[in-house]
């Protein structure tokens, strides 16, 4: 049989299970490191060193975001030349020992440096081991198997909710535990290159190695007339613009609502219940819960009315729970508040998990890593935006303001998925 044929039709066994444990808690370290900051910056306060503006914390919120946006791009082509495992590698690499190092910053402005290096290795990380996950997915399972994929970064939530808790004042061990992925590099480098990728690169029987060790039967990989194929940006836009614009403005729509909402959400709470911080974090980790169902519901959907239904439905539904967020703000009503922040955690982090489904389904295994960098880039600009804005909303106006705008934006994402968006359930990979 063919390469692909053999994947396509393989039931989900042994190999998808230790595949899905390795990259599933390479996923939640992802989270943890990312959403440490929610945790570290009313902690800083407390520093006379890294005190500043609520403007300028947000751009430390945002720092790796924006480091997020660069990593993206760059692994995203870095895996198309090189290869999905060892591009993910270096990823990993990179952000657990910026993690380590930033844990030792001595000011606002190191930890901003630092937190941009560590989102460099974070943004990489993202679409590199989405592709290299879907690549190994059967088409009528993958979009829920990606979408579950996806769930572990809930996971992730809750742990850094829990050690924020455990750890108290410590904001330098929060950041020193994002480190401790570091410790999955071995497993990574164990696991075997996609062999889809092998196929198109021409190493035809390390490819078939692959098939052979995974599934415990050969397969030829079936020989066509070489395409040479310009992995750029640029040929990324003039062959599959439409999609490439779906993609960027939905990316950006989703992460802009998820970072803006969900790096500021203990201080969201604590101004509007009047509470302190540290039950601020307990009630994060609530909506944090909250993510679990939002992915497997998802993941059932997905499979069951498509990719595209499933996604722009979920960011109109999350970007109604921020409009009723905003309106209950103001009034200290805690079912209220907590509804709609619980509401709002269900629908997004499901829209992340379709997102992820769909988007490497839209590119062929040529440039499918360039289009997922592209795409998780622009998702980046959004997250790296949305809590400055945030933090300049909440300075001159309420915190209800700052939500009405992110739930305005991800309602913006669900508009253009619903037009422009085109279905892909169960096509296989090209």
């Amino acid at each position: 049989m063919v390469i692909v044929e053999v994947i396509e039709k393989a039931k989900f066994g042994k190999f998808h299970y230790i595949l899905l444990a390795i990259l599933g808690t390479v996923w939640a370290f992802i989270a943890v490191n990312t959403l440490s900051v929610s945790f570290v910056i009313p902690l800083l306060s407390k520093e006379p060193a890294f005190q500043g503006s609520l403007s300028k914390l947000g751009a430390m919120g945002s720092a790796a975001l924006w480091g997020m946006l660069f990593g993206a791009w760059f692994f995203g082509i870095v895996a198309d030349y090189i290869g999905r495992r060892n591009a993910l590698a270096i990823a990993v690499s990179l952000f657990g020992l910026g993690s380590v190092v930033s844990s030792f910053a001595n000011s606002l402005d190191q930890l901003i440096a630092l937190r941009f290096i560590v989102g460099l290795g974070l943004g990489g990380a993202l679409p590199v081991a989405s592709s290299y996950f879907a690549e190994f997915m059967p088409a009528k399972i993958r979009g829920a198997m990606i979408s579950i994929l996806e769930s572990f970064w809930a996971i992730g939530t809750i742990i850094i909710g829990i050690v924020a808790i455990l750890l108290k004042a410590s904001w330098r061990s929060i950041l020193l535990f994002g480190g401790s992925v570091l410790v999955l590099l071995p497993l990574i480098l164990w696991l075997p290159e996609s062999p889809r990728f092998l196929a198109l690169k021409g190493k035809t029987k390390e490819a078939e190695k692959v098939i052979e060790r995974i599934f415990g039967r050969k397969a030829e990989v079936k020989v066509q007339e070489s395409k040479q194929v310009k992995v750029t940006i640029i040929e990324l836009w003039k062959k599959y613009g439409k999609t490439t614009l779906m993609l960027s403005i939905a990316w950006f729509s989703i992460a802009f609502a998820y970072y803006g909402f969900f790096i500021w959400l203990p201080k969201f709470l604590a101004a509007t219940l009047e509470i302190t911080v540290f039950k601020s974090f307990q009630y994060f980790i609530i909506t944090a819960v909250a993510q679990l169902p939002g992915y497997w519901s998802a993941a059932y959907l997905l499979e069951k009315i498509g990719r595209k239904k499933t996604l722009s439905a979920y960011l109109l539904l999350s970007g109604l729970a921020g409009v009723m967020f905003y309106y209950y703000a103001s009034s200290g009503n805690v079912y209220a508040i907590l509804t709609s922040a619980v509401l709002f955690s269900f629908f997004n982090l499901g829209a992340w998990g379709a997102i992820y489904a769909y988007t490497p389904e839209l590119y062929p295994t040529e440039i499918r890593g360039t289009g997922a960098g592209w795409a998780g880039g622009m998702g980046r600009i959004g997250g790296g935006l949305a809590p400055i804005l945030a933090g300049k909303i909440m300075e001159s106006s309420t915190v209800g303001v700052a939500v009405l705008v992110i739930a305005v934006i991800s309602i913006v994402g669900a508009l253009d998925v619903f037009v422009l968006g085109k279905e892909t359930k169960g096509t296989e990979l090209i």
